[in-house]
């Protein structure tokens, strides 16, 4: 895995082709778009390690940014054409704290149509170029936490904890539909994905530098360090040859459980360290099934 710092006005694609060309390798691939104006964290997955797309999708996101309020924007953001007319606002004349405790929580939410959420097998930004209406339907989200400061008369700074599957421009919207003025998002940054930080983000450069000077170890994440939450178990050299060849892991053939949390699925890795599979827990059988394997 490697940690990017996407910089702002490239694409999320651009940076897995970046990565490609430094590792030479096709098997690339990102965890989570950023919009060509997002700046901030993009996990990549090189080799086995975009095996894991599904876990990382759905892990918790912290994102910070500002909402410029005044009218609403076609795309949700500052790239969009307005879709009403400007009125003025006074931010410190709002209690903006309710407003925002009122998008706290599980709430359903309507995706922008300018964005890669798919109805009927195909991209709603492609119905929007084509002028074409189509029924976009609300889905369920949650943001853990949402708090907020006010720059200025129309701009306000926040900083969000968020489930898969939310839209940032969509919130930055509604806010400003709440408020009875429009808004639209105007810059956002990712924070955090998971166990992962922009701390532990590298810059392309940095990246290049580091792959032309034989430092990859310096800026991958091995499979092994991926997935810290679920319980380690070590398996002796006859379940490691199960679990290679998708073969469910016996309970006589654990040889030490190193951690352990709760959950059904758990990282098996022989005696040298090597992370053999994910697997589930079968309690009725008293074995594990694996989930995902990486043969060698």
């Amino acid at each position: 895995m490697v940690v990017v710092n996407k910089p702002k006005n490239i694409t999320s694609h651009d940076v897995v082709d970046k990565v490609r060309v430094l590792f030479n390798t096709r098997k690339v691939g990102h965890f989570g778009t950023l919009d060509p104006l997002a700046e901030g964290l993009l996990l990549v997955g090189v080799g086995k390690a975009t095996k894991f797309f599904d876990f990382y999708m759905k892990k918790r996101k912290v994102y910070s940014g500002i909402v410029k309020f005044g009218y609403a924007t076609t795309t949700y953001d500052s790239e969009g054409v307005p879709v009403s007319e400007r009125k003025e606002i006074d931010l410190n004349k709002v209690d903006i704290a309710p407003v925002l405790a009122g998008f706290t929580g599980k709430i359903q939410q309507i995706p922008p149509l300018y964005s890669a959420k798919k109805v009927k097998g195909k991209p709603l930004y492609k119905y929007a170029r084509e002028q074409k209406k189509v029924e976009i339907k609300p889905v369920n989200i949650e943001i853990y936490s949402l708090q907020g400061k006010i720059l200025d008369r129309d701009r306000l700074w926040f900083e969000a904890a968020t489930s898969s599957g939310t839209y940032i421009r969509s919130l930055a919207h509604d806010i400003g539909r709440v408020l009875g003025v429009g808004a639209f998002l105007e810059g956002l940054k990712r924070l955090e994905i998971g166990e992962f930080s922009l701390r532990d983000a590298v810059t392309l450069e940095d990246l290049a530098e580091k792959v032309a000077a034989g430092k990859i170890a310096e800026v991958v994440t091995p499979i092994e360090g991926l997935l810290p939450e679920f319980s380690k178990i070590i398996v002796s050299p006859s379940g490691r040859k199960a679990v290679l060849n998708g073969m469910p892991l016996e309970v006589k053939d654990i040889v030490k459980i190193l951690s352990t949390a709760p959950g059904e699925l758990f990282r098996l890795f022989d005696d040298e360290g090597k992370l053999l599979s994910i697997s589930r827990k079968d309690d009725k059988l008293m074995r594990f099934n694996p989930f995902i394997v990486f043969p060698d």
